[in-house]
């Protein structure tokens, strides 16, 4: 059912839809709800990208009624839950462990069958790889690319506008009235200088002397008036300049207008000077400059003149306009169109808004869609990568996906796995008899039935693994697709993951380089299988220091190469980070069955949705890097100590503000993170944010320097197995009298890694630590040498129980059965405790005063 379905049911039935409620039973798990997999991951079958095996049964009501008891009744919660589960799993309500064991798988809702599918087959294919959706970044509805592809257009439309308006159009209009007005006068001054011509033509002809001609002409001139209120007027000068009529300044008649300048000197500019200049060299022309508006008038605007020569007597004819009302032309029309402009902007808001509403919905439909792909991306990638069993994901057209347990049992390649006859290779058809017929036959239908099945499959060097093939219908990209799973049947031993006819090399440092050059994580997965076969082909001649260096540089170069794969497929990282070991691996100290302890750090000066942008991609590197490891058997914290968790995957800011509280806080909870944190190694990437680390960890240590007492009396809780009069002490388990030796390890550990911290020491090693403890004189050589040698036996003890426990196939653990030791090693055994019980008094003085020596 889909899940409107579901909430029509609801409101039939109850009267009451509850979307949030239906929404919330088929969320799906992400980051911020990793403290899910830190209270659940340990049940059978659990891991945390299974999240409808959580949510689909009767285990979660619990959860539901504290979710939504702000909104609905307790019954209301109580009748949606258990409608919503009934109607998915045919009237039951399944229980955890009814997921664990197989009895129900979890159901995914399916939509109607559209003619158009969301992705092609091909598409599909590069989309579980992870390479459709690489570059197709999450963003919100209104994020910067929506609003560039809506919003700037309009803008940029907008902004054309004003500028054609004010850079274009007015200065076009401006120049046309100015050249109008300089047209204007220059024909004024033609009518003036034809006047002038006239009188020369009379004296030519010897009608008129010149003086009388000259008096007629100025007198005729004088009267010329033109304008809308008769106030523009000529003036003669001659070329001295001196002014030789003027009809508003007689007073300036006569003079000598040299140093004649801009009206209240404005500009400085000798305008008679410049008159005489324009006609000497074109004749004539035009003169800008201010005047005095009228007589009547003190206001001084600015004008424009036109003057031209007459030869004949040495004349120079002048003429001007007062242009400011071009200016107050261009002022009225700067206005009417900034109206017209702001109702046309008025209304493209308008439309804007209509637009980007419109819009908006379009792209949140959108995102809604993507969101439905990511979701079945992760859901069905993360189910299919994470499993110990083999599985392929077909689509109605061929095989979409599978994931690397497949590839290791068969030995396939991915070219073979991809092709559509993989299903004769894994089943031949000789020997077959009918009734596995029937179950081949089905799984080579376009649409197999659900169905499970024993059958041999044949593998790529030609052996067989007997297999329990189980097919299940699933729901993708609008089309039907099925998982196939194949789960190997015989003993633990059979499931070993190594390719047929593959050797491991002898040679530490050739397996680490194979690592480190590794194509695939697939690769680094098959080499960490083989780990256990090159440590067992060490151990006649290798030290317990060269064996935990072996570990160690190998588990630090898978994870490198790990890292550096992601990149290469993810692309760059979005700010520096550091990818940090913690615990056992911090110190290299690491057995063949140790558990991860990792963190990471990145450098952000962000808050909000920058930052846990950031931190979303360094979560998805960092459980590529834990999945992997898991894979190979190096298996998730139990107490979700991962850089997988949000909790553990913090920036620089973020972890000084953190271990600053667990200093200050000194609560049992937090010494326990803080056991695991303070034994820090740079695994990749920037040291100088380790450096930072160290060095703001001790500084919040010397800030409070009670907190080492409190320290010192949580690492006094872990006590040497030693009875009375140095013998042994143990403990009854399953019927045997053992010690752990992983705990008797612990007061060792910590009593250097408490003296670490006193003397900000930033090695991780232990032995390291005792070493910088003995150059400072904190330790003497007689204590050096029993530190060390009771390490070494101590770990070399737990070491070869672990290898000979699970080459019995028991359970790997740390409990010694110290009566199956040789007496030498009993010796040692003793030697090692005792030297811990005498680190234990000194600790106990030293840190917090109380001498337990003779306790």
């Amino acid at each position: 059912m889909k899940l409107l379905d579901h909430a029509d049911r609801t409101e039939k039935v109850f009267n009451l839809r509850a979307e949030d409620i239906h929404k919330w039973i088929d969320g799906y798990f992400d980051h911020d709800n990793f403290k899910r997999f830190l209270s659940h991951g340990h049940l059978g079958g659990y891991t945390p990208y299974e999240h409808r095996p959580y949510r689909h049964c009767r285990e979660a009501l619990d959860e539901a009624l504290k979710e939504f008891s702000h909104k609905y009744s307790a019954e209301q919660i109580k009748n949606v839950f258990e409608m919503h589960i009934k109607d998915d799993y045919d009237g039951y309500i399944p229980s955890r462990e009814d997921f664990a064991n197989g009895t129900f798988s979890e159901k995914y809702h399916e939509s109607e069958i559209s003619e158009e599918r969301i992705l092609t087959p091909a598409e599909l294919n590069r989309y579980f790889k992870g390479l459709y959706y690489r570059n197709r970044r999450e963003r919100e509805p209104w994020s910067g690319g929506f609003l560039l592809r809506i919003v700037l257009p309009v803008i940029l439309s907008l902004s054309l506008f004003v500028v054609s308006i004010y850079l274009v159009i007015l200065p076009l209009f401006h120049d046309s009235l100015m050249a109008a007005k300089k047209e204007m006068i220059r024909e004024l001054s033609a009518v003036a200088v034809s006047i002038v011509d006239y009188y020369v033509s009379l004296e030519d002809d010897e009608l008129y002397p010149r003086e009388e001609a000259q008096t007629a002409a100025k007198d005729e001139i004088r009267k010329l008036r033109y304008g809308r209120e008769d106030d523009l007027y000529f003036w003669i000068t001659d070329e001295q300049p001196v002014m030789i009529m003027h009809p508003w300044r007689p007073d300036l008649e006569g003079r000598d207008l040299s140093s004649f300048t801009d009206s209240m000197n404005r500009s400085g500019k000798r305008l008679f000077v410049e008159s005489v200049r324009l006609v000497e060299e074109y004749g004539g022309g035009f003169l800008q400059y201010l005047w005095q508006l009228s007589e009547e008038d003190d206001r001084v605007v600015p004008k424009l003149s036109y003057v031209q020569g007459i030869e004949a007597w040495g004349w120079i004819v002048g003429t001007g306009i007062f242009v400011h009302d071009v200016e107050e032309e261009i002022s009225r029309l700067t206005y009417h169109l900034s109206l017209v402009f702001l109702v046309i902007s008025l209304l493209l808001i308008a439309v804007l808004i209509y637009i980007v509403i419109q819009s908006h919905g379009i792209e949140k439909n959108r995102k809604q869609a993507e969101a439905g792909l990511v979701e079945a991306k992760e859901r069905y990638r993360a189910l299919v990568e994470a499993s110990n069993e083999g599985y392929i994901l077909r689509g109605q057209e061929g095989i979409v996906f599978f994931n690397p347990v497949i590839q290791r049992i068969t030995g396939y390649s991915d070219e073979e796995l991809y092709s559509p006859s993989i299903w004769d290779r894994l089943f031949p058809r000789e020997n077959m008899s009918s009734k596995l017929s029937g179950h081949i036959a089905n799984l080579r239908s376009p649409n197999p039935e659900t169905d499970e099945f024993e059958a041999s499959i044949r593998c790529r060097s030609g052996g067989s693994l007997d297999v329990i093939v189980r097919v299940s219908r699933i729901f993708l990209s609008e089309q039907n697709g099925h998982i196939i799973s194949f789960r190997l049947i015989g003993s633990p031993a059979a499931r070993v993951p190594l390719l047929v006819d593959q050797m491991v090399p002898q040679d530490p440092e050739i397996f680490k380089g194979q690592i480190e050059t590794a194509n695939s994580s697939l690769e680094i997965v098959r080499f960490l299988h083989q780990l256990p076969q090159l440590v067992r082909s060490l151990l006649p001649h290798s030290t317990p220091l060269e064996l935990r260096e072996t570990l160690s540089a190998c588990y630090h170069s898978a994870v490198r190469r790990l890292i550096d794969l992601f990149l290469e497929e993810a692309g760059p990282a979005p700010t520096d980070f550091a990818f940090l070991s913690l615990g056992s691996s911090g110190r290299r100290e690491m057995t063949l069955f140790s558990d991860q302890d990792n963190a990471l750090v990145f450098l952000s000066s962000s808050a909000g949705d920058l930052l846990e942008k950031q931190r979303l991609f360094f979560l998805r590197l960092a459980n590529s890097v834990c999945t992997n490891l898991n894979q190979a058997g190096f298996s998730w914290c139990p107490g979700g100590i991962m850089a997988m968790n949000p909790a553990w995957c913090l920036s620089l800011r973020e972890w000084e503000d953190q271990y600053a509280r667990w200093i200050h806080q000194a609560d049992q909870i937090s010494l326990l993170d803080i056991h695991v944190f303070f034994d820090i190694e740079r695994t990749w990437g920037s040291e100088a944010l380790v450096s930072a680390m160290h060095s703001r960890i001790f500084e919040s240590t010397g800030e409070n320097p009670e907190f080492l007492g409190h320290f010192a009396r949580n690492c006094l809780q872990y006590k040497p197995s030693l009875g009375i009069l140095g013998s042994i002490k143990t403990e009854e388990r399953k019927g045997q009298s053992v010690v752990n030796i992983k705990e008797s390890l612990l007061p060792l550990i910590n009593f250097a890694r408490l003296y670490a911290l006193k003397y900000e020491i930033p090695q991780a090693s232990t032995l390291e630590r005792i070493e910088r403890l003995f150059t400072m004189g904190v330790v003497n050589s007689a204590s050096r040498e029993e530190i060390i040698e009771a390490f070494e036996t101590l770990w070399r003890l737990r070491f070869s129980n672990q290898l000979i426990s699970h080459s019995e196939l028991r359970r790997v653990n740390d409990d010694l059965d110290p009566a199956g030791l040789s007496e030498e090693n009993r010796k040692a055994l003793r030697r090692a405790l005792n030297v811990l019980n005498g680190l234990q008094s000194r600790l106990s003085y030293e840190f917090l005063g109380i001498d337990i020596s003779n306790s």
